[in-house]
């Protein structure tokens, strides 16, 4: 094992400010391949699905040569037998606007046939931030598995946020970049303004635009949907978003409510945009739709 002193510089032997000490590492390609899941921070709505440009959708920088800058008040190791670089003590990895921080980082890498070393597998561990020059992400734990192209970020206090959205979850934040989605799971919930989508699970579905970047097209929610629109609130078992319409489909035991007014029934499909919304019942089932009115509550959802 070679360990890495602070202040010094393992390529130069050039002594460094004690309190902090820099290392690049021109080989370590996919380290910051983090910024993926900063797509997870994208809400679940928008105007349409062409202008949504992706937050960190950019930002997967695994295949850039460019070199990274890693801090850390600790020192780096290498630990050549176990094929690790560690970086410990208010690490942080830097790459063009992209920046992880944690207490201590990690990077797996294993010898290619052509003698190169290939990092497969990211850790970073405690007081873990994630963030560009528009997006941040917190939690305790962040993993990014090179082979499957995904990033699971972890943790007690686990939030998104960009300009506009919040996200939270309880379980976890991904992102699979091979199957381009998104997931958000245990108590997941998704803000911007007045508008709010909570479930058990949500799910984010890209694909590339006509202008080659990634845009979010679906949302899945599952278990105990809940949508707010401002006075509007809608609730079912599950529920499917559709950026290009912005409406969204809900199934299973939906109700509608604005103010005291009520509508139920097994379908519903709600607006987005113009907070219209529409209950249906359960095509071949013959099944009813319900309502409840209050006079003077104001405008009620319709029916078909």
């Amino acid at each position: 094992m070679i360990r890495v002193p602070v202040g010094h510089d393992p390529r130069m032997g050039a002594a460094l400010p004690a309190s902090r000490r820099r290392f690049l590492l021109a080989n370590l390609g996919g380290f910051l391949a983090f910024g993926a899941l900063f797509v997870a921070a994208r809400p679940a709505w928008s105007e349409t699905a062409a202008s949504v440009d992706t937050p960190g959708a950019g930002l997967d920088l695994t295949n850039s040569s460019a070199p990274i800058e890693i801090e850390a008040d600790d020192g780096i190791e290498w630990r050549r037998d176990d094929k690790v670089y560690i970086a410990r003590g208010k690490a942080r990895a830097k790459r063009g606007d992209l920046e992880v921080n944690a207490d201590v980082l990690s990077a797996y890498y294993r010898e290619s046939a052509k003698g190169s070393s290939d990092i497969y597998r990211v850790t970073a561990e405690g007081n873990v931030l994630l963030m560009s020059s528009s997006d941040k992400i917190w939690g305790d734990r962040a993993v990014y598995d090179l082979d499957q192209g995904s990033l699971v970020v972890t943790g007690k206090n686990l939030h998104a946020q960009t300009k506009k959205q919040t996200l939270t979850a309880t379980d976890s934040l991904e992102y699979w970049q091979k199957q381009l989605a998104m997931v958000a799971r245990g108590n997941a919930e998704v803000v911007e303004g007045d508008r709010r989508v909570k479930a058990d699970l949500l799910t984010g579905y890209m694909r590339k635009g006509a202008d080659g970047k990634t845009e979010l097209y679906q949302v899945e929610a599952k278990g105990h949907v809940r949508i707010w629109r401002g006075e509007d609130y809608a609730q079912g078992a599950t529920a499917v978003y559709n950026l290009d319409s912005d409406i969204a489909t809900l199934d299973g035991s939906v109700k509608i409510t604005r103010g005291q007014n009520q509508l139920e029934g097994d379908r519903a499909e709600f607006d987005m945009k113009t907070g219209v919304s529409r209950i249906l019942g359960q095509p071949g089932t013959g099944s009813r739709v319900h309502t409840l009115i209050f006079p003077g509550q104001g405008t009620t959802p319709t029916t078909p």
